[in-house]
């Protein structure tokens, strides 16, 4: 009896089908670490909820760390805001540093600690929110400096700043992120550093809406698995443990997660769970598969109960009229002949549920719900 190797709702130790987002990124670290230079762009992937994107950049950042690489890690939204979220991990991390620019560094923290207005910091200053003004650039550039520069003493060969949920960053932050990463490419200085992020399919407007330029910042979309990676996302994991599916097994349970990150770790779960948490040698079968079913099924009506719930009455009317048009991909002007309005008249309501994770866009003028099996949640509930 072995415990499951799949992980629904954890950070995924393996991401297949990632391989060419991870070539991208490895070839820029290749060109921090080895030319020691800036990547001037910011790297988004962007996806819905559930399709690995955290996975994706906790890889990158073991591949940074493999290189030596100083990796520091934040989550965005928190309320002291982004920049100072960093200064805060940046001081963790260097923390035991015995370099007399350790010393140089804690005071660049501190004072772009107070810059952007922390509560609680030890020194006083005079701060306000203001959407017309960048709080901080300089004083975060001569972080960044300063930390390439202690690090490489510690025989670090660049930072990496990684930047989850970046859709959630306050204005200020990203602002100040966006400013003195442009400055720093612009003066043209050897600084081996670079940010990674990741983020929903909303992060490009949201960046936007607070940096009037886009050049600095790269979106690089993630699309579900290809039914190759979801075969060896199932596959790879109980290999390791001397288990094997079956081929009729591993075909039902892709077609079931419909190339779903995170469905495909819900369905391997639960079909371990199904096979007994076979020993080695063992096998799971389509009859484990099947037997699972009523336990995935039960997760994906929870997940798709809270959805439905963030949903407002305006936004459930959208989606009950997408779900009553079948489970594949709609056109927007179906949705507005099945509701009796224009096309104009769904804006708000669309660009709310994509804000929310809800439904994504499958091609021009076309959208279609994030999760599998979501459509008929909602049909079964108006049943």
């Amino acid at each position: 009896m072995q415990p499951s190797p799949y992980t629904p709702g954890e950070v995924a130790r393996e991401v297949p089908g990632r391989n060419e987002q991870l070539a991208q990124t490895d070839e820029r670290l290749s060109y921090l670490v080895d030319l020691h230079r800036l990547v001037g762009r910011v790297r988004v992937d962007i996806a819905p909820r559930g399709l690995g994107k955290t996975s994706l950049l906790r890889e990158v950042q073991r591949r940074a760390d493999a290189r030596r690489v100083l990796t520091v890690w934040v989550t965005a939204g928190e309320s002291k805001g982004l920049i100072a979220s960093i200064a805060d991990e940046l001081e963790r991390v260097t923390r035991n540093w015995r370099t007399e620019s350790r010393r140089r560094l804690s005071e660049r923290l501190e004072r772009l600690t107070v810059t952007v207005g922390v509560p609680g910091a030890r020194l006083q200053t005079e701060w306000a929110p203001n959407r017309n003004r960048v709080y901080g650039v300089r004083e975060f550039e001569d972080v960044v400096r300063d930390t390439v520069a202690a690090g490489a003493k510690e025989k670090h060969t660049g930072l990496v700043l990684f930047v989850d949920e970046i859709q959630e960053a306050d204005r200020d932050g990203l602002r100040t992120l966006a400013y003195a990463w442009q400055h720093l490419q612009s003066e043209g200085q050897d600084v081996p550093a670079a940010v990674f992020a990741a983020g929903l399919p909303n992060s490009p407007d949201t960046i936007t809406s607070v940096v009037t330029f886009s050049e600095r910042f790269a979106y690089r979309k993630l699309d579900r698995l290809t039914d190759d990676a979801a075969l060896l996302a199932l596959a790879a994991p109980a290999r390791t443990l001397g288990v094997t599916w079956t081929e009729d097994a591993l075909a039902q349970a892709v077609a079931q997660a419909e190339g779903y990150p995170y469905l495909l770790q819900l369905i391997g779960d639960a079909t371990w769970t199904a096979g007994g948490h076979p020993a080695r040698s063992g096998v799971l079968t389509a009859d484990h598969v099947h037997a699972a079913q009523q336990a995935v099924r039960e997760d994906l009506d929870a997940m798709s109960r809270a959805r439905w719930q963030k949903c407002t009455p305006s936004e459930q009317k959208v989606v009950r009229a997408m779900a009553a048009l079948g489970d594949a991909p709609v056109r927007r002007a179906a949705i507005a002949a099945e509701l009796g309005v224009t096309t104009q008249d769904l804006s708000v309501a669309r660009a709310k549920l994509l804000d929310k994770g809800i439904i994504e866009t499958a091609g021009h003028g076309v959208l279609m719900f994030t999760i599998p099996g979501f459509a008929q949640y909602v049909r079964d509930r108006e049943s």
